[in-house]
């Protein structure tokens, strides 16, 4: 029993979903995550809640495997981003655990922990939407503080200039309060969604604390000329 909610529960509702996490292509086995934590490194990061778009979508389970699957059919992508592709930002590194199965991302219970994950997207691509898969068990109390942005979960796709060190957000997301549900957000008014190299570099960052929280995949669908 993790803030309420019986691992149980958490760990028989994964197994029942129609789009289980092994469905989603793994790209993350390989990843070489170096010039991510150069980038931290360098713009000094911290851990600041985002502010939840207000073009941001709320789906069902089942209204976002149809836009997946209807946006999957025309176009190039998507690029998945399942939960082994993340590695600790290296500040809480023993506050991150992932699923028996590496399909989610876990926190410990103790402190805010934030993963980081390289984004390789194709020169040229324009991103049209961004979609996450999230999971939020913690109620209005727990370790994680009394502040609920600190005990939401959140996620977030950047680009930074590798000349300059300017990081900007392309999309954000953040669950808004315990659900006994996975929560699935859709974000199709992306900022800066042109990727444009060598000029730039892009990475996906997810902020867990809970063990009743969890990061299970971002989905980034692009199109190309």
């Amino acid at each position: 029993m993790v803030g309420g909610v019986p691992m149980s529960s958490i760990s028989d509702f994964r197994r029942n979903r129609t789009m289980t996490r092994h469905q989603l292509p793994q790209i993350g086995a390989t990843l070489c995550l170096a010039a991510s934590f150069l980038v931290f490194s360098g713009i000094g990061w911290s851990i600041e809640p985002p502010v939840h778009s207000d073009s941001a979508v709320t789906m069902t389970q089942g209204e976002y495997e149809t836009m997946a699957m209807d946006f999957g059919k025309s176009y190039v992508s998507p690029l998945n981003l399942p939960a082994s592709a993340f590695r600790s930002d290296g500040v809480n590194p023993d506050q991150l655990r992932t699923s028996t199965y590496f399909d989610d991302l876990h926190g410990m219970g103790t402190q805010n922990a934030i993963a980081v994950a390289p984004v390789y997207l194709p020169r040229g691509a324009t991103v049209s939407m961004v979609g996450v898969q999230l999971y939020d068990g913690v109620g209005t109390t727990g370790p994680c503080g009394d502040d609920p942005l600190q005990r939401d979960v959140w996620a977030q796709l950047f680009r930074v200039n590798n000349y300059t060190g300017e990081v900007s957000t392309m999309a954000s997301f953040s669950t808004t309060g315990s659900d006994p549900d996975y929560q699935y957000f859709v974000e199709m008014s992306v900022d800066y969604p042109l990727v444009h190299y060598p000029d730039y570099s892009y990475y996906a960052v997810t902020k867990v604390c809970h063990s009743a929280h969890a990061f299970c995949a971002m989905q980034i669908f692009y199109l190309v000329d």
